[in-house]
């Protein structure tokens, strides 16, 4: 763990990339004596705890033994930066794409690094019946997104059908995302975006088992959510403060809403924790036996 730290340490340039994932070069042979003495338990517990793609680079140089070892990753991060001073024919989709097809079962994958919807889904394609945990930056809030462009990046997440946390941030959701039903999704949370009710009330249909949703930093005007197993809720929207929201959870445990003025609420036994802000205008509670 020492040795990777180190080489983690002295180079976090993702140049690399390229070169380690297209030429089978190994710049740190010197250090052979120090890694062929290791258990191959060991090797591969080191890179289970790595996750950030300059160091898998890295270690797909090291030696053979530590590229061979790269399928028992389990996670892999992409910072925002990832490809900023990037050299070669391949595209940042391409490099990507490699990484994720040299791994066997990967469970989290952690993109904030600039993508195509194209890109996103290729990379799905290969890894996504064992993803369970995926943030994506989207970045397409000032997109002209049209509806009968297909796929968008909203419609390819439908191949990660094993999700059990979903994470974006930047996301234009004004078309109805072509989504199948995600059983094992229990955390939804979204960062900014521009919403439309009818795109939204899809998702959550998709949706039908989560515990727990976050919108933060949203646009919208209309917000109804009605969801079986929920139990917390955390709503922030942008705007003049004239969103509305209804609510239909009978398990809802915690809600915290900011920015909306109208606000109803199926009555529950289980809520213990209520938040209401609305700093551009009043607020209008309604606690209800029946939401119809």
């Amino acid at each position: 763990m020492v040795l990777a730290s180190r080489l983690g340490a002295e180079f976090r340039s993702l140049k690399l990339l390229h070169r380690c994932f297209d030429n089978d070069c190994y710049p740190f042979d010197c250090c052979s004596h120090i890694i062929e003495s290791l258990p191959n338990a060991i090797v591969q517990y080191v890179l289970s705890y790595m996750n950030n793609a300059q160091d898998v680079a890295l270690c797909n140089c090291i030696s053979k033994r530590w590229k061979d070892s790269l399928p028992y990753l389990r996670s892999l991060y992409f910072p925002r930066n990832s490809f900023d001073n990037l050299t070669g024919s391949d595209t940042p989709d391409d490099i990507v794409l490699k990484m994720i097809s040299l791994i066997e079962r990967l469970e989290t994958l952690v993109v904030y690094s600039p993508f195509s919807s194209a890109g996103l889904a290729s990379w799905l394609a290969v890894t996504g019946p064992s993803l369970r945990y995926l943030k994506l930056r989207m970045d397409n809030l000032a997109e002209q997104e049209v509806c009968n462009d297909c796929p968008s990046k909203l419609d390819c997440l439908t191949a990660a059908k094993s999700l059990e946390s979903l994470k974006l941030w930047g996301v234009l959701m004004t078309c109805s995302p072509e989504w199948d039903v995600f059983l094992n999704l229990k955390n939804l949370e979204i960062v900014g975006a521009r919403l439309e009710d009818p795109a939204l009330s899809t998702v959550l249909r998709a949706c039908p088992n989560l515990t727990k949703l976050v919108l933060l930093g949203c646009e919208g005007i209309v917000v109804s959510i009605e969801l079986p197993h929920l139990e917390q809720c955390k709503l922030d929207f942008d705007g003049l403060g004239n969103c509305s929201f209804s609510m239909k959870c009978p398990k809802i445990e915690v809600i915290e809403v900011q920015g909306c003025s109208w606000i109803r609420v199926q009555k529950t036994k289980h809520l213990r924790n209520l938040s209401i802000a609305n700093n551009a205008g009043n607020k209008y509670l309604c606690i209800s036996d029946d939401l119809k």
